[in-house]
């Protein structure tokens, strides 16, 4: 189990380092499999993905009574993994990897959206123009 740190304590093996990032690994590969950002974390709007920052995260909790069962059972489905992760790193190091993942998910998700209305003005283009070259009848 990782402890904080003290100041002047000597810095994390790379045994240490090494299990920190296969909990990190097992738990981001559960998210993805459950479709969550992170633990309590599941933005499914476009308003919602936009709003999370990465900075100050604000995830929900287990004991939040505004969710129903199947909410909870969703955002929390990775809770085991989760726990590991916390054990094996250090606490920055979790709030580090934590928020380059929401970064890297909204990044994803910018880069997507706009490639598809890319996408779709494009094939809009090609109507107007094939119209415009029509020889007329």
């Amino acid at each position: 189990m990782s402890k904080v740190p003290s100041i002047g304590s000597a810095p994390p093996t790379r045994s240490a380092r090494a299990k920190c990032w296969a909990a990190r690994d097992d738990y981001f590969n559960c998210l993805d499999q459950s479709k969550l950002w992170l633990h309590g974390l599941g933005p499914t709007s476009h308003e919602d993905i936009l709003a999370v920052d990465p900075i100050e995260l604000k995830c929900k909790t287990e004991s939040d009574r505004s969710l129903s069962r199947e909410e909870r059972s969703r955002l929390f489905a990775c809770k085991k993994f989760k726990e590991i992760f916390d054990k094996e790193c250090l606490p920055s190091w979790s709030s580090h990897f934590s928020m380059l993942r929401v970064k890297d998910l909204q990044k994803d998700y910018i880069i997507e959206t706009v490639e598809q209305s890319e996408r779709e003005r494009e094939a809009n283009d090609d109507e107007f123009w094939k119209k415009v070259s029509a020889k007329p009848q």
